[in-house]
């Protein structure tokens, strides 16, 4: 383990090589995700505009269908030299999609015989029909396990600019929703299969299995099954009750939190997964603490410059329309503050493959929704629905900070 420098905490080659990569395809996706939205919410009505954060909400809950715990176990797998877990995954993960299409197409066919609604339907017929890549992801984590952070970024960056060009470009001729959906979606699905079976095909990767992070897979499977819903539950609660209209506003002030708290933990996955993966426990939990108060200092000074920004930006980026929006932006910046002690210790779970820790988060991400979401959201609606939130990432928070105490103290191989 490498001495630890209080003035340069993430002072390393590694850290260069990483942070440069990522950090570069941070700031890109924030911008083309900002600039993506920014063309949407002014293109297409504010229904429409909810439509589709309903239908990703649907998706969303059908993602298990992608087999999504093995992609979690790659990485830390593929950081050890078995890469035959990216091999078996990947297969995997398409027949799971595939599966998956096929309950969209059943949707789509529910809306369009059922209810003659031609929109919804087409939407889903097209997510369906592309559903064997839809959910796939195991190429990002064979790049993240071999620390080759500028194929990530080589691949990831080009694929999201070109998403955001064909999109301004569909909106000018004509802002049709299918169309707009189908062909965002496509360019994703294409990329996905691609890169997956080049990986396969050029022969770089070995065919060396890992027993343990199988199983750790094929269990963060199930439970990803059992607590989809709790993750999605709030959106599903916005627009079953509230409707689309309402369903948009929320997803406008959520896009701070995507943009810095989602994005930046998957990044922040990336780097740190892998070198976290090397180490043994014990050394591994220290790391994490050490560097993670940091993080935590970082991240409420970013938060603190967000909140005065964002009652002047807002209104300008999103026009009147979404007025309301801008006192849930505000909430949801401080959901990403209480949940910013939690980026770093994820990735302890995944990096060791840590059965009964990630039962713990899975039962806190799952039960902790299902709690909060119901009795915030019946005092405050919609107001209370993302303090519910905010109330989960800080007891997640103080588990977190409680189990990596108790990693120190112990330590774990892997066979």
């Amino acid at each position: 383990m490498s001495n630890f420098s209080w003035r340069r905490p993430f002072a390393s080659a590694y850290f260069r090589s990483a942070g440069s990569y990522l950090g570069l395809k941070l700031v890109i996706f924030s911008l083309a995700g900002l600039a993506s939205q920014f063309l949407l919410t002014r293109y297409l009505v504010k229904e429409d505009y909810g439509l589709i954060i309903w239908v990703a909400t649907i998706i969303g809950l059908l993602s298990p269908f992608g087999l999504p715990g093995i992609s979690t176990s790659i990485t830390g797998a593929v950081a050890k030299g078995y890469d035959g877990n990216f091999r078996r995954g990947t297969w995997y993960e398409i027949i799971g999609s595939t599966f998956g299409g096929a309950v969209l197409l059943g949707i789509s066919g529910y809306y369009y015989f059922w209810h003659n609604d031609l929109l919804r339907g087409g939407i889903f017929a097209v997510a369906g029909v592309l559903g064997p890549g839809l959910w796939l992801d195991t190429q990002q984590c064979y790049w993240n396990g071999k620390k080759n952070f500028k194929a990530i970024f080589w691949w990831s960056v080009p694929v999201r600019l070109v998403q955001l060009v064909a999109t301004a470009i569909v909106l000018q001729v004509s802002p049709n929703l299918v169309v707009v959906f189908g062909v965002q979606t496509l360019i994703q699905v294409v990329a996905n299969l691609a890169a997956s079976f080049g990986i396969m095909l050029s022969g770089q990767a070995n065919r060396e299995l890992s027993s343990e992070y199988l199983s750790f897979g094929s269990y963060s499977t199930v439970l990803y099954f059992i607590g989809t819903f709790s993750v999605y539950f709030d959106k599903l609660v916005i627009g079953s009750y509230s409707g689309v209209k309402a369903l948009a506003a929320f997803a406008v002030g959520e896009l701070l939190y995507t943009y810095f708290y989602k994005t930046p933990s998957g990044i922040l996955t990336q780097i740190f997964l892998p070198r976290q993966a090397e180490m043994p426990l014990q050394d591994a939990a220290r790391w994490t603490q050490q560097r993670q108060k940091y993080l935590i200092a970082g991240m409420a000074c970013i938060c603190m410059l967000l909140a005065f920004v964002v009652p002047v930006v807002y209104p300008l980026f999103f026009t009147e329309k979404y007025s309301d929006s801008v006192f849930y932006a505000e909430l949801f910046i401080l959901c990403v503050f209480l949940g910013s002690p939690t980026f770093l210790s994820g990735t302890l779970i995944r990096a060791h493959a840590l059965k009964k820790q990630a039962t713990v988060v899975w039962l806190i991400n799952t039960l902790s929704p299902l709690l909060f979401v119901p009795l915030f959201g019946k005092l405050m609606g919609v107001t209370g629905i993302i303090l519910a939130r905010g109330t989960s990432n800080f007891v997640l928070s103080i588990y977190y900070f409680y189990m990596i105490n108790c990693c120190k103290k112990q330590k774990k191989v892997l066979h």
